[in-house]
């Protein structure tokens, strides 16, 4: 397993070191293990221990490039470890002082017509020797990291990402900084999620990512463009102006204005994005998805769903100045995602998900405040399981969130002074406190205590008890 490890440390080539170690770290995911404590555990075992075990300078110098690559614990773990070796007098050899110490050069973008994705390509330098990092972002939702490569060759990368051989892409040479912003949120967001469905070359490539990420420039000078509510009310304005929207609107004007405000809204959960901007797969993430989990819909807004929204699509295609082709491929993919609607929309799953947040859901909101929201709320009160008692429970109703708590906390010990009864009244208190939509000292607290690793259920317990100094009166 480590053999590539050692032939590349005696080569003393920081990126073949680099790569051969990240690959050594991703093991655990080859092995289909997602928890990253099980992977912090395996580096440290395997790795940390085989390099101090060989007592020797290249021993040393794995420690080294797990330092650079690895988790903040991992950096732990292997600084210790290469302080008992140098302890010992064992150093590492001098070339190690130049890992992740990479010049940044070039960064490139390539997008579809459509605002659906994007491949960011950056360029690093050892010396002479030029690799290059990129990394493909789905932009339907808020903007996630899918995939990460690292090209020895960075010229042949910079050349597949400049081609211009596909009429619904484009590409474009970028600042480092953009590089960097069009990079470090969507990777960190990918990194939050507990099994984002990343591929075992993505994995082993992470680690690169990062650092990489680290040595661009945070700032440029460069302000990108933002849109606010008042420019979406404005792009909704012009739509039922215009001659494509006249018959959906003569058939159901208010019921028209919805679906353009709801497709003109999804813009606002990424700064920057236009509010006319629309691919076919954010169309569906956003009937399929933002749609069916958000709002409930009356019988006339599901009824005037088609037309309404195949208008605004070829609005937005007009405004965008798209040509005939791709104009089709936008529209194509319509009744597909019409079909599926419905099933979609009656999910039971989506059902629950939208008591969440049905009451927040205007047509016109900001979906990443709502986002936020959702996020408080699942916290406050996580999605019912299917072995809950029920079937579909309301979370919008105060009496079904009420009996969820009493299910999940009557059953406690309930801190000292307190009886059960209180005990479930005062949980139930700070599950509808977290509730609100507006930040709260509970919130903050609560948030406090996840950081540190605190699990939710615990947290409930700490705050319904009695205040203490972290938490405050209520």
């Amino acid at each position: 397993m480590l053999s590539g490890v050692w032939t590349a440390v005696a080569a003393g080539d920081p990126l073949r070191a680099e790569l051969e170690v990240s690959t050594c770290m991703a093991i655990p995911h080859v092995a289909g293990q997602r928890d990253p404590a099980e992977t912090e555990s395996f580096i440290s075992t395997v790795l940390v221990d085989e390099a101090v075990r060989r007592e020797t300078p290249d021993g040393a110098a794995l420690l080294r490039v797990l330092m650079s690559l690895g988790t903040p614990s991992v950096k732990k773990t292997a600084s210790r470890a290469l302080g008992e070796l140098t302890g010992t007098g064992v150093y590492p050899p001098e070339w190690v002082t130049e890992i992740g110490k990479v010049t940044p050069g070039q960064a490139w973008r390539r997008y579809d017509i459509f605002g659906d994705d994007e491949t960011v390509a950056a360029t690093f330098s050892y010396g002479d020797s030029e690799h290059a990092v990129a990394m493909q972002v789905d932009l339907t939702g808020i903007a996630i990291t899918t995939a990460i490569g690292v090209a020895t060759n960075a010229a042949n990368l910079i050349e597949a990402v400049r081609r211009e051989d596909d009429e619904f892409d484009r590409a474009e040479q970028i600042s480092l900084a953009e590089a960097r912003r069009r990079m470090e949120e969507p990777l960190a967001r990918c990194e939050e999620q507990a099994d984002p469905g990343l591929s075992t070359d993505t994995v082993a490539y992470l680690p690169i990512a990062r650092t990489r990420i680290r040595r661009l420039p945070a700032e440029d000078g460069y302000q990108r463009p933002e849109f606010t509510a008042a420019d979406r009310a404005a792009a909704v304005d012009d739509f039922m102006k215009s001659p494509l929207a006249a018959d959906a609107v003569a058939a159901d004007e208010e019921s028209t204005r919805f679906w353009a405000e709801v497709l003109t809204g999804y813009s606002s959960r990424v700064p920057g994005e236009p509010p006319a901007l629309v691919g076919p797969r954010k169309l569906a993430h956003i009937l399929l998805g933002h749609v069916v989990n958000s709002f409930d819909l009356s019988p006339a807004q599901r009824q005037h769903l088609e037309p309404a929204v195949t208008a605004w699509i070829l609005w937005s295609a007009g405004h965008r100045e798209l040509t005939e082709t791709q104009t089709a491929r936008l529209v194509e993919q319509l009744p597909v995602t019409f079909g599926r609607f419905d099933e979609a929309y009656g999910d039971p799953d989506s059902a629950t998900i939208r008591g969440y947040v049905s009451d927040l859901a205007t047509s016109d909101a900001d979906v990443a405040w709502l986002s936020r929201s959702v996020g408080r709320r699942m916290f406050a009160l996580p999605l019912p399981g299917p072995d809950d008692g029920s079937g579909r429970r309301d979370v919008g109703d105060p009496a079904e969130r009420r009996a969820l708590v009493e299910a999940e906390f009557g059953g406690c010990t309930p801190p000292a002074d307190l009886t059960s009864e209180q005990f479930v009244a005062a949980a139930y208190g700070v599950i509808e406190e977290l509730w609100r939509p507006d930040a709260s000292e509970i919130f903050q607290a609560a948030n406090d205590m996840s950081v540190n690793g605190v699990s939710r259920h615990d947290i409930i317990h700490r705050l319904a008890g009695p205040p203490s100094p972290a938490v405050g009166a209520r």
